[in-house]
């Protein structure tokens, strides 16, 4: 076989130096932007929780009522997980296009986890 034979018609595609680190940070900090906002919202969840609790521990005295925080992070953990895996997935898919510069294909990435993470959100409920 010819060496003009494995030759292409196009050149191949490659992403700029630094663009699948850049689109990856960008990603990265979208994603976490949105679990600080998803555990602010939990916290706020969770001490509410505690002030209705208290009060009906007050009001009843006897059986008395908890929060179980470790189980509301066990529900919270699956979109956290898929939020993040589709990001970070999405990032790398993005990085290689040049349709897109770095920054808006990390945000873009960022989006697209944020968007998947609270999908699983609403439909368990939770959301």
């Amino acid at each position: 076989m010819s060496h003009a034979a494995l030759q292409t018609d196009r050149p191949a595609q490659h992403a700029r130096a630094g663009a699948t680190t850049t689109t990856q940070r960008w990603a990265v900090g979208v994603l976490a932007v949105s679990t600080v906002l998803l555990l602010a919202y939990l916290a706020l969840l969770v001490a509410g929780g505690w002030i209705l609790a208290s009060g009906w521990n007050v009001i009843t005295g006897g059986q008395p009522a908890t929060v179980d925080v470790l189980a509301i992070l066990a529900d919270v953990a699956p979109s956290l997980l898929v939020g993040w895996c589709t990001g970070l997935a999405a990032s790398a898919v993005l990085a290689g296009g040049e349709a897109l510069g770095a920054r808006t294909a990390g945000l873009a990435a960022g989006a697209v986890g944020t968007t998947a993470g609270a999908a699983v959100l609403a439909l368990t409920g939770i959301l």
